[in-house]
C-alpha cells in the first residue's frame, strides 16, 4: 500500500515559498509555456510560408537550363540572396518574439502577484476570523465544563450518589471528559493553523517519554507491548504544540489498538538533512488506502471496530496542523498486517534562522 504523503503537489523547493509566491510562479510559468509554444508554432509557420512562396521571388530554372548550368551559386545569385533573406527574417522574428514573450511573462508575474495577494488576503482574513472564533468559543466552553465535571466528581468521590444513579453519572462524567478533550483539540488545531509560534529548543525523545507516562494506564489496560528506539532527535519550535503533536500520535497508537497488541515508537536525527524524525506505529484493524487518505481531515476517523474508543476525530488533524506550522512533513501508511504507521519529519532548527 502506498504511503499517503501529506505534502501537496509542490516540489520541495517551492514548498518553502509563500502561497502568494507559489501562485505567482504558477501564473508566470503558464504564461511562459503558452508563449513559448505559440512562438515555436509561429516560427515554423512563417518558415513554411516563406519556403512555399519562394518561387515567386526567385525565378526557377527550367530543366534545360539546369542541365547546362555548371556555375555554382554565389552571393550575387538570386537563390543565395533569398536564403540570406529567409534566415534574416526568421532570426529577426525569433528575437522580436522572444522580447515580447519576456515582457508578457514579466507582466503576467506582476499581475499574478497582485491578484494572488488580493485573493489570499481575503482568504487569510476569513480563516483568521474563523480561527479566532473557534479559539474564543472553545475557551469560553472550558469553564462550564470544568464546573460540570467537578459537580459530578465530588458526589461520586464522597459516596453520596445512590447506587442506581451511579452508572448515569459515570456516563455523564465520561461525556464531559470527551467534551474537554474535543475543546483542547480545537484550541490546538486553531493555534497550529494560525502559524503563531514561540520557538525554543526541545527533543522529541523527551516528549515521547512524557507522552508514554500519560497513557501508562491505557497501556496496562490493553496489555500492550511498547517498543521504543528513542535516539537523540532535537527540534526547534513551539514546545506546547510539539508536545500536543507527540501526545496525539502516542494516544492514537495506544487507544486505537487491540488487546495484547504492539506499539512501536522511533525517534532519530538526520544531521545531513537538518531534521528529526518521529515514527509511531501500532497494530489493529487493516486500513484501506482511501481511509488513510482522509485521516488528517478534521472529524474523520479510521475504520471502526468493536470496542474501539470514540475519539473526537481531531487527533491527526492537529498533528498535521502543527507539522505544517513548523514547516515539516507528515505521512500515514496502513500496515500490511493491520494498524497504522505515521511518520513526522521536523526541522532541527527554526525556519526563520
Amino acid at each position: 500500500m502506498k504511503a499517503n504523503r501529506i505534502r501537496g503537489p509542490w516540489p520541495a523547493a517551492l514548498r518553502r515559498l509563500s502561497l502568494r509566491n507559489r501562485l505567482t510562479f504558477l501564473y508566470s510559468t503558464a504564461m511562459l509555456l503558452a508563449g513559448s509554444i505559440l512562438l515555436a508554432l509561429n516560427w515554423f509557420s512563417v518558415r513554411q510560408v516563406i519556403g512555399a512562396r519562394g518561387h515567386s521571388l526567385v525565378p526557377l530554372l527550367n530543366s534545360a537550363q539546369t542541365a547546362t548550368a555548371s556555375v555554382p551559386a554565389t552571393p550575387s545569385t538570386p537563390v543565395h540572396a533569398f536564403d540570406s533573406f529567409e534566415s534574416a527574417v526568421l532570426d529577426d522574428l525569433l528575437l522580436r518574439s522572444g522580447i515580447v514573450l519576456v515582457l508578457l511573462t514579466a507582466g503576467a508575474a506582476f499581475l499574478g502577484r497582485k491578484l494572488a495577494g488580493r485573493s489570499i488576503g481575503r482568504l487569510e482574513r476569513a480563516y483568521a476570523a474563523q480561527r479566532v472564533f473557534t479559539a474564543q468559543a472553545s475557551h469560553e466552553l472550558r469553564t462550564p465544563l470544568t464546573l460540570q465535571r467537578t459537580a459530578l466528581e465530588v458526589p461520586l468521590a464522597q459516596g453520596r450518589v445512590p447506587a442506581d444513579l451511579q452508572p448515569a453519572l459515570h456516563r455523564a462524567l465520561a461525556a464531559t471528559t470527551r467534551s474537554e478533550e474535543l475543546i483542547g483539540s480545537l484550541l490546538a488545531l486553531a493555534r497550529g493553523e494560525s502559524g503563531t509560534l514561540h520557538p525554543t529548543g526541545t527533543n522529541l525523545r523527551r516528549l515521547v517519554a512524557s507522552a508514554l507516562t500519560d497513557v501508562g494506564q491505557d497501556i496496562e489496560k490493553l496489555h500492550l507491548l511498547v517498543r521504543t528506539e528513542l535516539d537523540h532527535a532535537p527540534v526547534e519550535g513551539d514546545v506546547p504544540l510539539l508536545a500536543q503533536l507527540v501526545s496525539n500520535l502516542v494516544i492514537n497508537a495506544v487507544r486505537h489498538n487491540v488487546p495484547g497488541g504492539q506499539v512501536r515508537i522511533t525517534t532519530r536525527h538526520d544531521r545531513a538533512g537538518g531534521c528529526s524524525m518521529l515514527i509511531v506505529s501500532n497494530t489493529g484493524a487493516k486500513l484501506e488506502e482511501a481511509v488513510t487518505a482522509d485521516l488528517f481531515t478534521p472529524f474523520r476517523r479510521g475504520t471502526p471496530h468493536s470496542g474501539a474508543p470514540r475519539g473526537s476525530g481531531l487527533g491527526l488533524s492537529v498533528v498535521k496542523a502543527v507539522t505544517d506550522a513548523h514547516h515539516g512533513t507528515v505521512e500515514a501508511q496502513g500496515r500490511a498486517d493491520g494498524g497504522l504507521e505515521v511518520r513526522v519529519m521536523l526541522p532541527d532548527r527554526s525556519p526563520s534562522r
